[in-house]
């Protein structure tokens, strides 16, 4: 899993090299710190959604607290990636 979030991060962009029609490809991986921080967040959504299904079905009702868990990782995840995105 982590080497596949370390590609869907990689930052490509084609940059000019010179005269012409040369171009080349760039590519900036993030760092380790920052895919480890992305895959722990994506466990604890996969965690909270289990435990919001789990709920649905025992209670047979909506857990409002775990919801709104679910939405602060989702604004996280989709937070840090568009910073990081951006930074450069």
């Amino acid at each position: 899993m982590i080497e596949w979030l370390r590609e869907l991060l990689t930052r490509r962009r084609v940059v000019s090299a010179g005269e012409g029609r040369r171009s080349q490809m760039l590519e900036e991986e993030p760092t380790d710190r920052f895919v480890l921080i992305i895959a722990l967040m994506i466990v604890f959504f996969v965690g909270l959604l289990s435990l919001q299904i789990v709920h649905l079905i025992v209670m047979k009702e909506w857990n409002a607290a775990v919801f709104n868990g679910i939405m602060l990782l989702i604004g996280s995840i989709v937070g840090a990636i568009w910073g990081q995105r951006e930074a450069a």
